[in-house]
Formats: C-alpha cells, structure tokens, sequence
C-alpha cells in the first residue's frame, strides 16, 4: 500500500526505518536481517521463552509508533511467527516453520506473535493433500450434486430446491462442502 499510494522511495524508507526500530529491541549479539519484501527474521541464541515473548511485545510495541513518510505519518504492525531452533532440522526448514507460524498469526488478526507447534504443519501436510486430491476429483468425476427441497413449512409446499455439491472422496468416503468448498475457490475450481 505504502509503494502505490507514496511511492517505492517511502516504502524503501519505510523498511530501513523498520529494521532501526527492531535492531534497536534486540541484544547485541542477535541478528536481524530482511529476508525479502516485508519480511525480517531475528535469531536470538540462549534465550527462554519467556525472553522470546518480551522480545515479540517489544518489536510489536516499536513498530506501532507512527513512521514520517514523505510527509505523512504512516502506522504498521508486525504478524510475528516464533520458532524455537532445536525443533527445526535446518536453516530452510527453521524459516518455513516460522512462516507458518507468521501466517497463523495474519490469520488470527494480524498484530500477534505465534509460536510453531506441530499441529500447524500437520494441519499445512493435510491441507497439501487435499489440494491435490481435489485436483484429481474434478478430472475423476468424483464431485456429486445432491438435491435438497426447500419446503414452506406454513403450507407445506416445495417451493425450491438447493444444490450442494459432495465429494466422494476414494479413501476418505462422502465428505460434505464445508470440507473441501473453501480450498477449491481458492484453487480457483
């Protein structure tokens, strides 16, 4: 929003400011570093948890302190994902379990912190699945439409009829649309 409506020079400014602010919430032997876009991931070695949320309020709490950008005074907040590094088994994977954990925190309203737990990437694990399988529902013709009657219940007439669409799943049985409708609109199917 920032680059459209004031121009990529503010948003540039807006990064570098960002980056001050949360260079200056953390001790000196941490690392801040950007990863790409809005994005920024700070290591901390040898702190508890208790530390790692402080730290999380302090970064949240800098980054609500209005920004001057090209004369305009500008708020932001901070979705935070935590993750704790002997959970991960590698750079890469310690950076996509923290990005699990940011998105659960957009997804929870934006301005939080979460912390990874496992029940985030075996919900992402089956999510991937059922992607894919659906995928293969709608080539295999396994998308059924059941008719239901909408009746008048004052004079007891049919006055409709609502199609809803199943899923006869071939592992899974007949699943009804609340589980699968949302992931194929956004699938775009």
């Amino acid at each position: 929003i920032i680059n459209d409506s004031l121009g990529h020079r503010a948003g540039d400014t807006l990064l570098v400011e960002v980056a001050k602010r949360i260079t200056r919430c953390i001790r000196a032997g941490d690392t801040a570093a950007r990863l790409g876009g809005d994005e920024f991931a700070v290591l901390l070695e040898n702190v508890s948890e208790a530390e790692i949320k402080h730290l999380a309020e302090r970064i949240q709490q800098a980054l609500r302190s209005p920004f001057m950008l090209e004369g305009h005074e500008v708020v932001s907040s901070a979705s935070i994902g935590i993750i704790v590094g002997h959970e991960a088994t590698d750079p890469e994977d310690l950076l996509r379990r923290a990005d699990m954990a940011m998105y659960q925190s957009k997804a929870k309203g934006k301005a939080r912190y979460t912390f990874f737990d496992e029940v985030m990437h075996a919900h992402l694990q089956e999510l991937l699945m059922l992607e894919n399988d659906l995928r293969k529902a709608v080539t295999k013709n396994e998308l059924e439409v059941f008719y239901q009657p909408i009746i008048k219940l004052s004079t007891q007439t049919l006055v409709g009829f609502e199609a809803l669409v199943r899923w006869q799943h071939p592992e899974r049985g007949l699943l009804p649309p609340a589980s699968f409708i949302s992931s194929a609109e956004d699938m775009g199917l």
